[in-house]
């Protein structure tokens, strides 16, 4: 009987200190990613800014860079649980386009580690023009090292 103990107490030394960086960094992710949804909530949604000053914005269907200015809807964005960044009337983009809210790759989005704003489709928002500027249209192309790719939140 005391064998069991000394092996159970063992394993349960051993073992979790095997699996704890994993099991850690998923919930550490997971906590990320609910804490920046709550955030989007909280604060009614997130700009995403390009160097100069200039914010994605929603113009009719598509997308364009306008000065930031947190008072206006139209730069108010938030991703939902399903990785689909919204604007503030509730359309989903999908592509440099917004649309009712489906389910395709080109409609899931992440932030990634280069700082673009990328879709499962392989596909990056760019803005136009060198260097953007304020009424520059903002398209889906594939993903590169270009600056105009870049935004922050």
């Amino acid at each position: 009987m005391k064998q069991l103990y000394l092996l159970t107490a063992l394993f349960l030394a051993a073992g979790p200190t095997a699996h704890a960086v994993d099991l850690n960094k998923d919930a550490l992710k997971s906590m990320q990613q609910e804490g920046e949804r709550l955030m989007d909530e909280s604060k009614g949604g997130r700009a995403y800014k390009m160097a100069g000053g200039h914010c994605l914005d929603v113009y009719g269907p598509g997308l364009v860079l306008q000065k930031c200015n947190a008072k206006i809807n139209n730069q108010k964005w938030r991703m939902d649980d399903q990785k689909r960044l919204v604007a503030h009337d509730g359309r989903c983009v999908a592509g440099a386009k917004l649309q009712k809210c489906g389910k395709g790759n080109n409609q899931k989005w992440k932030l990634d580690g280069k700082k673009r704003l990328a879709n499962n489709a392989g596909q990056c928002l760019q803005a136009q023009g060198n260097p953007p500027k304020a009424g520059s249209n903002v398209t889906a192309a594939k993903c590169n090292n270009s600056k105009s790719q870049v935004w922050s939140s």
